[in-house]
């Protein structure tokens, strides 16, 4: 129970409020809805609904994208979220529209590559966090002020898809998304593909068993749809308040590496705050008389970790499977080649692979770090690998139990916070059942402290990056590369969900 002294400062206590949806509970109905697989993929977008700024799922055609994101947007009530058209037959549509479409938090543009031009000018704009803005003369306005300005504000969470086989769109053309964009891919592999296949029969056997009752379903939806982002989303008051924030970062779960951390370690601190809003009526929020504080706590940090987490530790890896195959060449020639020369010793060891797509690639990969331009001289650049191989073997991760510690000496140290409040804080979240949460994918009820589920998975993630940069050939034995490649080199690899 809440002590007495800390429940006067709190707009509310939560031994008085019904607990919040579990992730899992979420998950449960995307299934219900037809979600298969995509289980993380799912979470991602639905914590990302509430507040999530830039999202981009990328994937083959007809591979699922704007299935999971109408399946996450499925949790929330009706009218919750506003999906752009592929076409406009206007440029100022939009912008006469602007009260209506400025209601909406949350968007759906669609593919990037399908987008028109006059929603483009919209996009890009929003991209880089800023409105987007038309200006137009009112003549039936006085002398001097006839140039008016009509704004569309940038939404709290601005959702797109990326076909990767589409080969008339290139992400380095649309730099305002490609720096912004938490970048996540979707499962277009074969046993995917049986899943859903599997589902189709099911549902055509009317076999299919729920596991969400409608009233269940009906009261997960208000829920999500009652969660006060608006309280503290860029409030100039309220804010949601992080006690281990400093640990987190100087356990370093992110490769510094790279210029890329920067934005990705902020944007894993908002996500673990957007984790905390969605869990709000079980969280502490004080009053400190000058705003509200809401305190994130060590499970609002694992359920994070949990659901983004290994994609939040390989952003900055950022490889697709066109960069690893071409990094593997790299690795195993004796040449400095032209994208010609790649282009052609790929297609003969297997890969249906055009010139653009390894201009973009090289384009990306030396903006990253992992090739450079050999020599410039002559009329073709040659390519070679950079001395990269150390981030291969950087360690990430985070140790949950100094998390726990960190939040209970924090959270004394947060202005505003009572002294019995920061007890109660400590006494419920940081020990016993406060160490408990349930896994978002199983249901099963998990000691935060003991759990390296996400360790496992990160360090065999970091694993096949490595085997890129290792001295083990991929594409031939022999010391020179040749077009025939012992092993199938598409079914070794994977392409990593990224932060770009």
């Amino acid at each position: 129970m809440t002590d007495n002294y800390a429940v006067e400062h709190l707009v509310l206590d939560p031994e008085d409020s019904e607990e919040p949806p579990s992730f899992f509970e979420l998950l449960q109905l995307a299934q219900d809805e037809g979600l298969v697989g995509e289980e993380d993929t799912l979470l991602t977008v639905a914590v990302a609904a509430v507040r999530g700024g830039l999202v981009i799922l990328y994937g083959i055609s007809r591979g699922g994208k704007d299935w999971v994101i109408e399946r996450a947007l499925k949790l929330f009530p009706p009218n919750y979220s506003y999906e752009w058209s592929s076409g406009s037959d206007s440029d100022t549509a939009n912008y006469y529209d602007a009260e209506r479409l400025n209601r909406y938090d949350v968007h759906y543009l669609g593919d990037l590559a399908r987008m028109d031009e006059n929603t483009e000018k919209i996009a890009k704009p929003w991209g880089e966090g800023k409105p987007a803005r038309r200006k137009y003369t009112d003549m039936s306005k006085g002398e001097g002020d006839e140039v008016q300005v009509q704004k569309l504000d940038p939404p709290r969470t601005i959702f797109a898809s990326i076909a990767t086989d589409n080969r008339n769109f290139d992400l380095n053309d649309w730099p305002e998304f490609q720096k912004r964009a938490f970048m996540k891919g979707v499962d277009g592999s074969k046993s995917q593909t049986e899943q859903i296949l599997r589902r189709k029969a099911l549902e055509h056997a009317d076999r299919v068993e729920r596991s969400v009752s409608p009233v269940d379903a009906a009261r997960i939806r208000e829920y999500m749809g009652s969660i006060p982002v608006d309280d503290f989303h860029d409030h100039p008051n309220n804010k949601v308040v992080n006690p281990a924030a400093l640990n987190i970062i100087d356990q370093k779960p992110l490769p510094t590496e790279f210029a890329e951390a920067r934005f990705d370690g902020d944007k894993l601190l908002g996500f673990i705050e957007t984790v905390a809003l969605i869990r709000h009526v079980n969280r502490f929020t004080v009053d400190t008389g000058r705003g509200y504080k809401m305190l994130a706590t060590p499970a609002d940090v694992w359920y994070t970790m949990k659901i983004l987490g290994e994609n939040m530790v390989m952003s900055a890896l950022n490889l697709t499977d066109e960069d690893q195959a071409i990094l593997r060449y790299l690795r195993e020639t004796n040449e400095t080649p032209t994208k010609r020369d790649i282009q052609q010793d790929l297609r003969g060891a297997g890969y249906n692979i055009q010139s653009r797509d390894v201009e973009r690639s090289l384009k990306s990969m030396i903006e990253r770090g992992y090739v450079r331009v050999a020599s410039d001289a002559g009329t073709a650049n040659t390519y070679t690998l950079s001395e990269f191989a150390s981030i291969t073997t950087h360690e990430v991760g985070l140790d949950y139990s100094e998390v726990v510690s960190a939040a209970k000496e924090g959270v004394y140290d947060i202005p505003g916070i009572p002294e019995e409040v920061a007890d109660a804080y400590v006494s419920r979240y940081c020990e016993g059942n406060g160490l408990f949460a349930i896994d978002p994918y199983t249901g099963e009820e998990v000691d935060i402290t003991e759990d390296t589920g996400l360790q496992e998975a990160v360090d065999e993630a970091t694993e096949d990056v490595a085997g890129i940069f290792s001295n083990d050939p991929f594409f031939t034995g022999d010391d020179h590369l040749d077009n025939e490649p012992d092993d199938d080199p598409e079914a070794e690899v994977q392409t990593q969900g990224t932060l770009a």
